[in-house]
């Protein structure tokens, strides 16, 4: 990948945000790797050498480094197991992945994982973090043979604001959140299924078919809604997510309804990286300028 600085950023800040010390071992898929949509990781592995980021995008990743590598040390209670890297074999196709905190109780183990992210992180359950932190049970559980009794997040969150507004809004600008614990017969099928999903696409490559499509929550897909407006009005009267409700209540108004398409926000952002070679995007937004 090739590191821009497009706002000319002193070389020090450079060199330091350039930096990358990550690794998954000697393992043919780390977790993170895993969950990555099989489209996503094979458009970067074909183009990883015209990928272009800008340093200054790189920010939020070195502070959760930064916070990784305060934490790393310190000293850790008796307890506590910290940054242990965990490996497992699945039919032969090794996995691996590098948990934060395991906390040693009676009753099992608490998997701890930290992240620096936003406050709407916080407010809306992310599948990511589940589907993450029940594949660190699965190696807890599969390596070490130890129950796993709960499972934590503990974000700190960037944009946190003490002028904060909301039913929901955090409280602090550091709080624990809670994840849903799968089953053990849960754990085991998903890491089949993400498993399998890249043997798929690998071979459809290999045989000269298409490449795989993201889903919709691979997408980070936002809903389709219906704005009721009317004539000489700045805002909508009401947002709804129902076509017909929203017609209904634009006759009534007097007004009419402007469609709001949904929008595949990873694509859009670009955030998987490679959005300018997918093919799948691309036909999508054609469909678009045609409508």
């Amino acid at each position: 990948m090739k590191i821009t600085n497009k706002h000319n950023l002193p070389e020090a800040i450079v060199r330091a945000l350039s930096r990358d010390d990550y690794t998954k071992g000697s393992s043919e898929y780390s977790v993170t790797g895993l969950l990555t949509p099989p489209q996503v990781s094979l458009l970067r592995e074909q183009y990883r050498g015209e990928m272009e980021m800008d340093v200054a995008d790189k920010m939020f990743t070195m502070m959760g480094t930064a916070m990784h590598k305060v934490l790393e040390e310190i000293d850790m209670p008796e307890n506590c197991i910290s940054e242990e890297r965990l490996f497992a074999k699945v039919d032969g196709t090794s996995l691996s992945g590098a948990i934060d905190i395991q906390e040693q109780t009676p009753e099992g183990v608490v998997i701890w994982d930290y992240k620096v992210t936003s406050v709407w992180s916080v407010m809306h359950e992310k599948v990511e973090w589940v589907e993450q932190l029940n594949l660190y049970k699965w190696l807890v559980e599969t390596v070490k043979q130890r129950n796993v009794k709960a499972l934590k997040i503990c974000a700190f969150l960037r944009d946190w604001s003490n002028n904060g507004r909301g039913e929901n809004y955090p409280e602090s600008s550091i709080v624990v959140v809670d994840i849903p614990v799968w089953s053990a017969t849960q754990c085991e099928t998903f890491v089949r299924d993400r498993l399998n999903a890249h043997r798929v696409a690998k071979a459809s490559v290999a045989f000269g078919d298409d490449l795989p499509r993201c889903s919709d929550q691979e997408r980070w897909m936002s809903e389709t809604t219906f704005a009721v407006k009317r004539e000489g009005r700045k805002t909508a009267i009401r947002v709804l997510t129902d076509a017909d409700e929203a017609k209904e209540l634009a006759v009534k108004e007097n007004g009419y309804v402007e469609v709001r398409l949904g929008e595949p926000r990873r694509c859009a952002g670009d955030y998987c990286g490679v959005s300018k070679w997918c093919q799948q995007y691309k036909a999508e937004l054609g469909d678009r300028k045609d409508t």
